[in-house]
């Protein structure tokens, strides 16, 4: 903690104050609605006009949050999407939700979070709290934020309140939603977490304190590496499986049937999305740096970065049983998305296995009916509608992401060659 604590920042009793929510994007916008459908009149903030402007037309692009929910809180005035930084200037809360990504090298590119800290450190006014939801390393809320906060505004947890709130957003996921995900609260002191948990407390339930920002960044980085350790294990015993002469679906049902100690993952053409393939290497590029590197998480990230390349090598020796040449042979790959029943292409394995295709010389197409189209080599491809005619003339239908809108027993019944790289139920 830092200082004495003798006076608090004013707390969060009600929603009659303006929350800021800098980065109104997979994370940002359904925390925007949920905190404006309990009566806040929340400020979204972004930088990227064209966002800005779809979301004050009622479209909220992406799968995290629906139209129905956007154009109520518009409609009511209680979220207000703005690229005016001025309109910040009186918010009694911010909530940062900027992207995290990773640079051409693969190490943190904090350049948005860094801009937001600076943005928010000039707009902030006496008894704010500020939160931090981006994923990050373990040290970013107090190496970040809290050094432009305390020449501001003075002593944080009795001039303000700091702390970091990990975001649990799953896209596409009915069940766990915003509202009935625990959240993990780290304040940088003790009057932080309170402040904070009364805050978050107004729409989600349950909430965690931990005992600092830094507890609550690593629990964030914990969740997302687990999964991708365990992905990474199964990925690697489906080659062996493959090698074996084994069904590795077979496999992991049967040690499912264990009541306890063991929990299933299941093996596919790669990890996607902005969490599993690039959370755990905040956490490696932190641990090297402390000169305590993670070895088997490292492993782990090679190990799925490779198996898009694995599921290329599938396809190619499926199609050397075709009578065409491989130069000649077209592929239509079903599903391009990095997960079932969302539009959400990013890090998706499916655009890697193109790629490697088209380098390749073997032509390809795609469809999916949730993604019109992708950029695949600086090209635009489009999705194709599914016909008897396509089905016929393609050599290889292969399975990446199974929407449950995708008919897979009329696309195995009319193609000479199916090939499935999903798994589990």
């Amino acid at each position: 903690m830092s200082g004495t604590e003798t006076s608090s920042p004013k707390s969060h009793e009600g929603p009659e104050e303006s929350i800021g929510l800098v980065g109104v994007g997979y994370v940002g916008l359904p925390v925007a609605l949920a905190f404006a459908r309990r009566g806040f009149h929340v400020i979204g903030y972004d930088t990227n006009p064209a966002h800005v402007a779809a979301l004050q037309n009622g479209d909220p692009e992406v799968v995290t949050a629906t139209a129905d929910e956007l154009l109520e809180a518009l409609k009511v005035g209680s979220f207000e999407p703005t690229t005016d930084v001025s309109r910040l200037d009186h918010c009694g809360a911010f909530i940062i939700c900027v992207p995290t990504p990773l640079d051409p090298g693969g190490t943190p590119d904090l350049s948005a979070l860094q801009a937001a800290a600076r943005m928010v450190a000039q707009h902030v006014q006496p008894g704010v709290t500020v939160v931090l939801e981006s994923t990050s390393y373990p040290g970013t809320t107090r190496d970040i934020f809290l050094p432009l906060l305390e020449q501001r505004l003075g002593q944080v947890g009795q001039d303000f309140c700091l702390g970091f709130v990990p975001e649990r957003i799953d896209p596409g996921n009915a069940t766990y939603r915003l509202e009935n995900t625990p959240r993990i609260v780290g304040g940088v002191t003790a009057t932080c977490t309170d402040r904070i948990l009364a805050l978050y407390e107004h729409v989600v339930p349950q909430c965690y304190p931990v005992s600092s920002p830094e507890a609550a960044e690593t629990a964030k980085l914990l969740e997302n590496s687990f999964r991708n350790i365990n992905i990474a294990w199964v990925n690697e015993l489906m080659r062996f499986c493959d090698e074996a002469g084994l069904d590795v679906d077979e496999v992991i049902r049967a040690a499912a049937t264990k009541p306890f100690g063991f929990m299933a993952f299941w093996p596919g053409p790669g990890v996607g999305g902005e969490c599993i393939p690039v959370d755990p290497r905040y956490l490696t590029w932190r641990a090297r740096r402390a000169r305590s590197p993670l070895h088997l998480l490292e492993r782990a990230l090679d190990t799925n970065d490779w198996q898009p390349f694995y599921a290329v090598q599938q396809i190619q020796y499926v199609l050397q049983q075709s009578t065409r040449p491989a130069s000649e042979a077209l592929v239509l790959l079903i599903g391009v998305a990095y997960k079932p029943n969302v539009a959400d292409v990013r890090n998706a394995p499916a655009l890697v296995i193109m790629e490697r295709l088209v380098r390749c010389g073997i032509r390809v197409v795609y469809h999916d009916p949730y993604v019109s189209s992708v950029d695949i080599n600086g090209e635009f491809c489009h999705s194709v509608s599914l016909s008897d005619d396509l089905l016929h003339e393609v050599d290889l239908a292969v399975m990446v992401t199974e929407h449950a809108n995708i008919d897979r027993e009329y696309i195995t019944r009319e193609t000479p060659r199916f090939l499935d790289l999903t798994h589990g139920d």
